[in-house]
């Protein structure tokens, strides 16, 4: 049967780039118009779908007081020009539904209303009918959808233009003010600071169900430009005191979206799966797992279901999306911006696509069981991607931007938040379930002279001694963003996201530990060292807390076995990385190799110390004829 077609038009001043993240986000406009939630479910191959179709999810829903059940295709779209979806019913009065939205860039001659470098925004509808008798009702719920899309476009550029509020203000489901207010009131009780509490209170009540579904710590800092670990910290606090509940998303490494909520850490295996993306992928703590904070329900009953899955505006990193049915060939947009991106084949094929103005305008390519070939692609901005789908069922395809800024607030980056070991000590990895971190930064401390202390002074007084040393070492970790691990007799392990952070706690350690000696009685009988090293690991629960293990964390303790009392031992190349002003804070006594075991090269290290008063660094040989390398092995286990 033929298609009931609506179509509307509405001309916007703002251009399309301006426009484009504000219509294409379909999960917001769906909440801002009142419809309901949906309920998505995997769509298994396997069970009687159309194995030539791209649906990923079936959907169901409710509108006009009926049930809606309908096969999800993939949405459609190229950023800044176009997006659509196709909806296939399972029963009901309708068997499709295709909408789809198209902006122009106008110039004053286009028409009444257009202007130079505005935007002509046309979204078109399309329904088939389950009967003749049933195309009214279908040209009817057409009209409208269509006449209230269009009828965004004015409040979009009036806030694009005028600077009025966003559309997506609403809807603001209701607060209970007065359990925010003891809430801020109990943050400020336990140190955050009273303006971002209040700032966070007024957030958790009055902000959009959109935007506090999904509440992201260090977007918000930037937004509010606050300090991300500060932000971090208090929401962390915002938990306990009844504010906000705590999520771990589970995140695709291609979509960037999370594929699954859990409320515990315990929840999380060591492998995860997203249904659109069809791909399974690696739990790594620094990349696949993020935290994220709701309202509690008692403060605030905000949907956590979604109003639309698909849409742009979920993943703002992919420039093109399109679907191509089996053994066919889809052209897709190039993007006009130079530059590297991934194509991206439902199922995890991927290939590279260098947009150059050098390269032709038309690049080819065949997407198959072997992956996207040739896995080299360049073409012309404005080109096109040609690309062949050589499977017996329809494959979305994606082109996404690499170099994308990650406002997330990954699990490794929040177990390094003494704010969480200490609020969230039952919030747990699943015991036997190592989860991976691509890279952190590991540091070992020990003080020399302890035992001889004992001896020397007594055991009361020396343990007082190496007590209140813990105590140092704690305030440096956390002043410089990392989280102290555990201590074992009178050494200290402490864990850091960035190898420079941790470089400058071991520095600041050696220079605060120098003011502890002076003021400390039996201080004069001790010292400190210091080894670090960065790379991969694992985290494990281990005694009733998260704690790291791997070739890493070996490294770093075995370098602390080579450091002597006053100087930290760390790869040569990571105090290149330091800046000018930390090198010249620092005395290099010598560059060395030694092997250490389980590393099958030699590493290149650097022994420092803390720089005297106007003293310039100064560097030793690459081998010191002092330096005994069969000594050092011994000495680190090699």
């Amino acid at each position: 049967m033929d298609a009931v077609v609506v179509t509307r038009s509405v001309d916007l001043t703002s251009p399309p780039e301006r426009v484009w993240p504000l219509i294409s986000d379909t999960d917001r406009f769906n909440r801002l118009l009142g419809m309901s939630t949906v309920t998505y479910k995997p769509i298994d191959a396997a069970g009687g779908q159309n194995k030539t179709s791209s649906a990923r999810f079936t959907a169901e829903t409710r509108a006009g007081g009926f049930a809606l059940s309908y096969d999800e295709f993939p949405f459609e779209w190229t950023k800044e020009k176009a997006f659509s979806v196709r909806r296939e019913m399972h029963g009901g009065p309708v068997e499709s539904l295709t909408w789809r939205c198209t902006l122009e860039r106008t110039r004053a001659s286009d028409g009444p209303g257009a202007v130079d470098n505005g935007t002509r925004a046309t979204v078109r509808l399309a329904i088939v009918p389950r009967a003749w008798a049933l195309k009214p009702v279908a040209w009817l719920n057409a009209r409208q959808f269509a006449t209230r899309f269009v009828g965004l476009g004015p409040a979009i550029d009036a806030h694009l233009v005028a600077g009025a509020p966003s559309p997506y203000v609403l809807p603001v489901s209701p607060a209970d003010r007065a359990r925010v207010d003891a809430a801020v009131t109990a943050l400020t009780e336990r140190g955050v600071a009273a303006p971002l509490a209040a700032k966070i209170g007024a957030f958790v009540r009055e902000s959009a169900d959109a935007d506090v579904v999904r509440i992201r710590p260090f977007a918000l800092a930037d937004d509010w430009n606050e300090d991300r670990r500060t932000v971090l910290r208090a929401f962390l606090h915002a938990v306990p005191v009844g504010l906000v509940e705590l999520r771990w998303g589970l995140v695709c490494p291609s979509c960037l979206t999370a594929s699954q909520q859990v409320q515990s850490l315990d929840e999380i295996t060591a492998e995860g799966h997203c249904q659109l993306c069809d791909i399974r992928f690696d739990l790594d703590l620094d990349k696949a797992v993020e935290a994220t904070f709701l309202p509690h329900p008692a403060i605030r009953r905000v949907p956590e279901q979604l109003f639309c899955m698909g849409g742009p505006g979920r993943t703002p990193h992919v420039v093109v999306q399109a679907s191509v049915d089996p053994s066919a060939t889809r052209a897709l947009d190039v993007p006009m911006q130079p530059g590297r991106y991934r194509v991206f084949g439902r199922g995890g094929a991927t290939a590279t696509l260098e947009v150059d103005p050098a390269a032709g305008p038309v690049a080819e390519a065949t997407l198959g069981p072997d992956g996207i070939r040739p896995a080299q692609l360049r073409a012309a901005p404005g080109g096109e991607l040609r690309l062949t789908n050589a499977y017996d069922d329809g494959r979305h395809v994606k082109i996404e931007r690499l170099a994308f800024a990650s406002t997330a607030a990954t699990a490794h980056i929040v177990s390094t938040v003494d704010e969480f070991r200490s609020l969230f000590t039952k919030d747990l990895l699943k015991r036997g379930t190592p989860l991976r971190v691509a890279r952190t930064a590991i540091l070992f401390s020990d003080l020399t002279g302890s035992t001889a202390l004992y001896t020397k002074v007594g055991d009361a007084a020396a343990f007082r001694l190496v007590d209140d040393h813990f105590d140092v070492m704690r305030d440096v970790v956390r002043a410089h963003e990392g989280v102290l691990v555990k201590t074992m007799g009178d050494a200290v392990m402490a864990a850091f996201v960035d190898v420079q952070q941790c470089v400058r706690a071991a520095a600041d350690a050696l220079a605060r530990f120098e003011t502890f000696r002076a003021q400390t009685p039996h201080g004069e009988h001790v010292g400190l060292k210091l080894g670090v090293f960065a790379g991969p690991c694992y985290v494990v629960t281990a005694n009733g807390a998260l704690d790291y293990f791997g070739q890493t964390v070996n490294v770093a303790s075995r370098l602390q076995h080579l450091a002597q009392s006053g100087e930290i031992v760390f790869p040569a190349d990571t105090y290149a990385t330091l800046d000018a002003a930390e090198q010249r804070a620092l005395t290099v006594g010598e560059t060395f190799e030694a092997r250490v075991k389980g590393v099958e090269e030699p590493l290149a290290l650097v022994r420092v110390g803390l720089a005297s008063p106007g003293e310039s660094p100064r560097v030793k040989s690459v081998r010191p004829p002092a330096f005994d390398t069969q000594r050092a092995q011994r000495k680190v286990g090699g």
